[in-house]
């Protein structure tokens, strides 16, 4: 295929944002317009590059914004869009997941562990640059997002994770250094002007901004390689000569950034550059994404609902565990999986009436997850009669609903009602990660 061709075809389509990132936007979506404000919106989109393009391309279709070289900030360009507007489009996004001969779980993990690298970059591009007391730096962190996009859209079109290195596998493919397709990409989607000018090789003002971005994405995109590399040491040490600094500043930003990238997953691969770093001299080997690896191949939901499960209790360490199913007959649910909850429970015998007006029933009517933490619970048991509340440990929860197309297949239930252990806004939303992976099979 033509480069041209290629482009086009990535520009044909609307492509699905990180699984975390569309239960972020399930939850906005459900609430009231009048409590959203552009700020999460804008967040969200830096936190997810298939996001932020999606948006990007809305803005780089407009004829006012290509006459303008100036760089809106993400907020900006919601605002330009409006936000019932920016809602409408970002809101429907489905989300990426594996799925055999589709999507495999070998490409699912790469794309996020690219996607994470570029979420890196940036945190590590913006307080470079802040170092270097440049007063723009939305601009370069963008770029920096959107840096690793071109080579995700190949990895999810070929379905396979190349042998050699990604970028000179793209580059490979097209004839054409990887660089110069970047910027080839940016006019051809278009993105905004001011993005595509990041992308180039001019001098002027600019110039130091551009050399510490691709220094920023080097270092990000190298870190699988080892951080003890002399590329690596050397990338940062080019990098303090610029911004006016020394090796350890700048090295301590990268650790931050991969940590702090790492602790707000979108997918669960975004935990990888914080692991390249705790990686011994010489270990390269390829980490693997073992749980959602086995829930691609599990084709059966029971299969699948068993492993969410064991995942939810050994790798996110939730003390009690619970599926209930729907049934439809009852119009209730029943427990059907658990660990942690004890043999004489009243839980194991609780079935969970639907009736109108009722949490449960609420919570039902719709793919959605719900977080409540001590006060919240204490509010929502004096709020509902549900004999749920009554049964259960007064203890901070979490709960899921998992559909079938249309269809109410069961909850998700989560706590850790044993030490009274509060549910930290990053395992939240790997449950929902979770979850909303598991729900695929439904």
């Amino acid at each position: 295929m033509e480069l041209a061709d290629w482009f086009s075809s990535v520009a044909a389509r609307r492509w699905p944002v990180l699984p975390g990132t569309q239960a972020e936007l399930a939850q906005l979506r459900a609430r009231n317009v009048d409590l959203i404000h552009f700020s999460d919106l804008a967040n969200l989109c830096l936190s997810d590059p298939l996001l932020l393009f999606d948006l990007l391309r809305v803005l780089g279709q407009s004829a006012a914004m290509q006459r303008n070289e100036s760089m809106p900030t993400v907020e900006q360009m919601l605002m330009l869009v409006g936000l019932e507007g920016s809602i409408r489009r970002l809101g429907p996004l489905p989300a990426l997941h594996p799925s055999r001969g589709v999507v495999d779980a070998e490409t699912f993990e790469a794309v996020g562990d690219w996607l994470a690298r570029g979420r890196v970059a940036a945190l590590v591009v913006k307080e470079w640059l802040s170092i270097a007391n440049e007063p723009k730096v939305e601009d370069a962190f963008v770029a920096a997002l959107v840096y690793n996009l071109p080579a995700c859209f190949y990895l999810l079109q070929c379905n396979a994770v190349p042998d050699q290195p990604l970028l000179q596998a793209v580059s490979g493919a097209y004839g054409v250094d990887y660089p110069k397709l970047l910027e080839a990409f940016a006019r051809a989607m278009p993105l905004p002007p001011g993005l595509s000018a990041m992308f180039g090789a001019g001098g002027g003002h600019d110039a130091r901004r551009r050399q510490v971005l691709r220094l920023a994405v080097a270092t990000a995109n190298g870190l699988e390689h080892g951080w003890w590399r002399p590329q690596f040491v050397a990338g940062i040490d080019a990098a303090a000569r610029l911004v006016g600094s020394d090796f350890g500043t700048l090295y301590s930003v990268v650790v931050q950034a991969a940590l702090s990238v790492g602790r707000h997953p979108r997918a669960p691969a975004y935990a990888y550059p914080a692991r390249y770093l705790a990686m011994l001299e010489g270990d390269t080997r390829r980490m693997k994404m073992r749980e959602v690896a086995s829930l691609a191949r599990d084709d059966d939901l029971d299969a699948a609902l068993r492993e969410a499960i064991r995942a939810l209790a050994n790798e996110l360490k939730f003390e009690r565990v619970m599926y209930w199913r729907f049934d439809a007959g009852q119009n209730a649910l029943r427990l059907k999986y658990q660990i942690g909850v004890a043999a004489e429970h009243p839980l194991k015998r609780l079935a969970i009436d639907l009736a109108a007006g009722s949490f449960f029933a609420l919570l039902s009517s719709r793919p959605q997850s719900f977080h409540a933490p001590l006060a919240a619970r204490a509010r929502l048991a004096e709020k509902y009669p549900d004999a749920f509340f009554s049964t259960v440990d007064a203890t901070e929860f979490a709960v899921m609903t998992v559909f079938a197309g249309d269809t109410l297949a069961g909850v998700f239930y989560v706590d850790n009602a044993n030490s009274g252990r509060p549910i930290a806004d990053d395992r939240y939303l790997r449950f929902k990660t979770l979850i909303t992976q598991t729900s695929r099979h439904a």
